[in-house]
């Protein structure tokens, strides 16, 4: 694609994006697997990034920018640079508490976002050997298309939450999930907290989850999440039912037969 400056929408053009997305994860993946460095830089008191999250950062945004010079990218760890209307998303590890402890839950988030909304997303969880990707208007795992669960009662529910806050705020911010966890353990099946916003939103379109709880809402954490739950027929919204945006504060992401319960009872 390099060179040229098509607009997503043609089959052409959205299997080149999934062409270069694919060869942007297998570049991430490559690195994960042979260069692996677990040393830390903080960027609050508990949250840091490794020398890995830079290293497959670095490589990525030279690749997408080298392949896709018109489009932007906005990156975890080194912000943003070029256009604002259409770029790339990378979460270069997401999860990295869990890549330096070894547990298999992170991976590689990359989305497309166009005009404020991602239109592309795929996730690599290379511990589960999963690759999810968006094509057209359908999500798909290796190859599989994917449809969220029919769960329909919230007592037979398993809800993710995402992690707990760390640095400035935190406190409240906490006590305000706390609260969330104390309403959902009386009415859902079961609660988790995976440690990956991209693995609860994969595993949401997979059907494995019925919902999605995050008391925030970074780009580089959801984006690529957002579109293959969408596009596996979850419902997304703020958690006090507005539309859902990239730039709003919160998500819930759910099964659409159990999001309006569910949003009762978070709101309540």
């Amino acid at each position: 694609m390099s060179g040229s400056s098509p607009r997503p929408g043609s089959e052409a053009v959205s299997s080149s994006i999934e062409s270069v997305a694919a060869a942007a994860v297998d570049l991430a993946l490559s690195i994960l697997r042979h260069g692996t460095d677990g040393r830390r830089t903080y960027k609050t008191d508990r949250d840091f990034a490794t020398t890995t999250d830079y290293a497959i950062e670095d490589a990525v945004r030279t690749f997408l920018t080298r392949e896709t010079p018109e489009f932007g990218f906005l990156g975890e760890e080194r912000g943003a640079e070029g256009s604002t209307e259409r770029l790339w998303c990378l979460d270069p590890i997401d999860g990295t508490t869990n890549f330096t402890r070894g547990i298999p839950n992170f991976g590689v988030s990359l989305a497309l976002v166009e005009d404020g909304k991602p239109t592309f997303g795929t996730i690599a969880l290379p511990m589960h050997r999963e690759r999810y990707v968006t094509r057209g208007s359908a999500a798909y795992l290796n190859d599989k298309r994917l449809q969220v669960s029919a769960t329909s009662e919230l007592h037979e529910a398993v809800v993710t939450m995402g992690d707990f806050a760390t640095g400035a705020g935190s406190t409240e911010k906490n006590r305000r999930r706390l609260a969330t966890i104390g309403r959902l353990a009386n009415g859902v099946g079961r609660v988790r907290m995976l440690g990956s916003a991209a693995t609860d939103l994969a595993w949401l379109a997979a059907g494995r989850l019925d919902a999605v709880l995050i008391d925030a809402n970074r780009t580089w954490d959801v984006a690529a999440g957002v579109a293959l739950a969408t596009a596996a027929g979850a419902t997304i919204t703020h958690s006090d039912g507005s539309l859902y945006s990239l730039v709003g504060p919160d998500l819930i992401a759910a099964a659409p037969r159990v999001h309006r319960i569910l949003l009762d009872t978070v709101e309540a």
